[in-house]
């Protein structure tokens, strides 16, 4: 789906809104770093959104914005905030939510984010991983090499550089807002430089990933997201 800046306003009035409830520690993240002097009214404002009627999400509603959305999920939370594209820089797509959190994809691999907990800065992938190009589940490769940089103590950040290992798992029908897809689970097992994480993905024939829960670094874990309408140049 191509960016639609004209569809906006539309976008912003469902970003906060999905068809379950609860609150949103992603939101919630940007809270804890308000100033002192205005969490009370970030307080009160949490309070009244959670007091409006949920509206739910479907998948028309969606592609009416005319935007590329993901969903964005952290810890315990139900509800999820949506992102919306609004910059493409070659295969780089970066979302933003109405409080301005932001996410880059390359593809479905998520290689930034700013203001969901501890900001990445980058990833950088070998070329045949299937989270930056389409590939259909039995055509995953074995492994590939990941470098992560994330903010540290020096002007290049921290680098933490992992090898991933591909496991294909069993077929699954996911259930995503008001439809049910057929997708096959994919593991990613990565280790190195002392850390050791394991991603899951929902993956169609085609290899579109719908759904992913991806590690965010040593500090934040993972992120849950759901990827409602992927950008595309059609």
């Amino acid at each position: 789906m191509k960016i639609a800046l004209g569809a906006l306003a539309l976008a912003m009035g469902i970003s906060g809104c999905t068809s379950s409830g609860g609150t949103n520690p992603v939101v919630s993240a940007v809270w804890q770093t308000v100033k002192p002097g205005a969490r009370q009214a970030a307080l009160e404002a949490e309070a009244e959104a959670a007091a409006r009627p949920v509206i739910v999400v479907t998948f028309d509603k969606i592609l009416a914005t005319g935007l590329a959305i993901i969903r964005a999920r952290v810890g315990d939370d139900t509800r999820g905030v949506l992102l919306y594209a609004r910059a493409v820089n070659d295969n780089f797509v970066t979302y933003a939510s109405q409080l301005q959190q932001t996410m880059t994809l390359n593809g479905s691999l998520i290689t930034a984010s700013r203001a969901i907990g501890y900001d990445m800065l980058s990833v950088r992938s070998d070329e045949n991983d299937p989270m930056t190009v389409p590939t259909p589940p039995e055509d995953w490769p074995n492994r590939v090499t990941r470098d992560y940089r994330f903010t540290g103590d020096t002007p290049g950040g921290k680098l933490i550089s992992v090898r991933c290992r591909f496991t294909k798992g069993p077929e699954f029908e996911l259930p995503l807002l008001d439809k049910t897809f057929e997708t096959r689970i994919m593991q990613t097992s990565c280790s190195g430089d002392g850390v050791s994480f394991t991603n899951i993905h929902f993956v169609q024939a085609d290899g579109q990933v719908l759904r992913s829960a991806q590690w965010l670094g040593p500090d934040q874990g993972m992120v849950e997201i759901d990827i409602l309408e992927p950008y595309t140049t059609d």
